[in-house]
């Protein structure tokens, strides 16, 4: 493979994991955002002194013991921390290939321009 089309495919690849990197980042605000409200709503549920509340469900509110809301917002909780994590996962892994392809360019460049100046 030439140099300028190794050039282009590195060029190509760190486009392509940057793009996936900010949509990682993107989805990481958005777990953390929903994870905060997930837990102020906790907090403000066991601070009501009564145990039957209405929970928001679309357009309408239904009647629910507290304590299965409670609950139901804790398996929340797990599972957004569950994806949060698998998310800080691949955002390690994008922003490893992001900097080792930045690398890699440079030394191609470099190589390139040894080449030229003999």
């Amino acid at each position: 493979m030439s140099t300028p089309d190794l050039f282009n495919e590195m060029s190509n690849n760190l486009r392509d994991s940057k793009t996936q990197l900010e949509a990682v980042n993107q989805q990481l605000l958005h777990l953390e955002r929903q994870d905060k409200i997930t837990q102020v709503t906790e907090k403000e549920l066991e601070s009501y002194p009564v145990d039957i509340v209405w929970r928001s469900c679309g357009k309408a509110f239904i009647l629910q013991k507290k304590s299965l809301y409670i609950k139901d917002l804790r398996e929340d909780e797990n599972v957004l921390r569950e994806q949060m994590k698998n998310l800080k996962i691949k955002q390690n892994y994008l922003e490893t290939s992001v900097e080792k392809t930045v690398a890699n360019m440079k030394k191609v460049l470099e190589k390139t321009n040894v080449k030229q100046a003999q």
